[in-house]
C-alpha cells in the first residue's frame, strides 16, 4: 500500500476520534465496520496495521532449511569462499542449489561480503541465528520477545514508536516510547531496563528473539546480533539470539503482541488527543506498564496473577522489584 493510503486511514480515524465515528464515515464516503475494523488494526499494530493485509505464502523456490543450515555451516568453515565456492562445496555433499540461490541466502543473511562473512565467522556458536525454540516447553522467565511498533506521527509530538521486551510465560513486559527507529535504541531499552529487571526477578534467561520483519533489523549492519551478543555477555547473561520467520506458526506469539501493544496505545490515546508533549507520553506509559506488571490480573491456565505474581509463583522466588520500579520518573 502506499505510503498516502496508509496516512489517509490514519487520518480519518483522528477525526473520528475527535469529531465522531458517524460524521467522518458519512463525509468519507466509508462504513462504520471499515472505520472499526481499521481502528483495531491499529491498535493492535500501529501503523503497520494500516497497510494492506497480504496473504502469507512460502515460495516454491524457497531454500530449504537444512540447506540453510549447511550454508551457515560452510560460511563459518570457510568465510573467505564465494557464492560459487559454496555452491561447490553444497554439491560435494549432496545438495542441488544454485549460485544465485547461495547467494540471495548469503545476502539476506547479511553475509554477501568477505568482510560479513569472516565477522561471522569469529562468533561463538551461540550467536547463530536459530529458530527452533519449542515454546511450550518453556518456563516464565526464559523466552523474551522484542520488537517495536510505529504509532503513528501526531501534532505536538512528533513520530512515535514503542519498543518491547516482553517475557513469552509471564507476559511481564519492558516497554520504552522512543521518536526514531535506531538498534541503538534496543540496546538501551535492554541495558538500562529489562536486563535490571530480569536480575531483580530472578530470571533464568535464554533466549531472545526479533521479528524478522522487524523494520529496525532491517537498517542494521550484520554486526547487529554480534552487539546484542556482546551487550549480554558483559551483563552476565548467555541468551541465543533467534529470528522469528514470517512463514513460521507464530499465532499465539502474535496474539501476545498485539494484545499487549492494544491495551498500551489504547492507555495513551486520550493523551495523544489532547497533544501530551513527547516526555509526557513516556511517563504515562511507564506509568502503565509498572501498573501491568505488578497489578493487573489476568488468566493462567485456571488461576488469575498479575505477570510479577505469575513469575514468583511458577519460579517459587520471593522478588523484591527496585526502588525505581515504582518511582514516577522521566528515565
Amino acid at each position: 500500500m502506499k505510503s498516502m493510503e496508509k496516512n489517509l486511514k490514519f487520518q480519518i480515524l483522528m477525526e473520528g476520534q475527535k469529531h465522531g465515528v458517524s460524521i467522518i464515515c458519512e463525509q468519507h464516503g466509508i462504513s462504520r465496520t471499515l472505520y472499526y475494523r481499521w481502528l483495531k488494526r491499529y491498535k493492535d499494530l500501529g501503523m503497520e496495521g494500516l497497510s494492506d493485509q497480504k496473504r502469507s505464502f512460502v515460495p516454491v523456490n524457497k531454500t530449504k532449511p537444512e540447506i540453510v543450515s549447511a550454508i551457515f555451516t560452510l560460511v563459518k568453515k570457510y568465510p573467505r569462499y564465494g557464492p560459487r565456492e559454496i555452491q561447490y562445496r553444497l554439491e560435494d555433499i549432496g545438495y542441488a542449489i544454485s549460485e544465485s540461490a547461495v547467494y540471495n541466502t548469503l545476502k539476506k543473511n547479511q553475509l554477501s561480503t568477505k568482510q560479513q562473512r569472516l565477522k561471522f565467522a569469529k562468533r561463538e556458536s551461540r550467536e547463530m541465528i536459530k529458530n527452533d525454540i519449542v515454546f511450550e516447553n518453556l518456563s516464565s522467565g526464559e523466552c523474551w520477545l522484542c520488537w517495536t511498533t510505529y504509532y503513528g506521527e501526531f501534532k505536538g509530538i512528533g513520530k512515535v514508536y514503542e519498543y518491547t521486551l516482553f517475557d513469552y510465560k509471564s507476559k511481564i513486559a519492558c516497554s520504552r516510547l522512543y521518536d526514531h527507529l535506531s538498534a541503538e535504541n534496543i540496546k538501551n531499552l535492554l541495558e538500562a531496563l529489562a536486563l535490571p529487571v530480569a536480575q531483580n526477578l530472578n530470571m533464568e534467561l535464554k533466549y531472545l528473539c526479533f521479528f524478522e520483519e522487524a523494520e529496525v533489523l532491517d537498517k542494521q549492519s550484520g554486526s547487529f546480533f554480534s552487539d546484542i551478543h556482546q551487550l549480554l555477555h558483559n551483563q552476565g547473561f548467555a541468551m541465543d539470539l533467534h529470528l522469528l520467520k514470517q512463514g513460521e506458526n507464530l499465532g499465539i506469539i502474535r496474539e501476545l503482541r498485539q494484545e499487549y501493544t492494544n491495551r498500551c496505545l489504547s492507555y495513551l490515546m486520550p493523551y495523544i488527543k489532547r497533544e501530551t508533549s513527547f516526555n509526557g507520553l513516556k511517563i504515562f506509559l511507564q506509568n502503565y506498564v509498572r501498573d501491568y506488571n505488578i497489578h493487573q490480573k489476568m488468566p493462567y491456565g485456571d488461576q488469575y496473577y498479575s505477570p510479577v505474581e505469575y513469575h514468583g509463583v511458577a519460579t517459587d522466588n520471593k522478588m523484591i522489584l527496585p526502588l525505581w520500579a515504582y518511582m514516577d520518573r522521566l528515565y
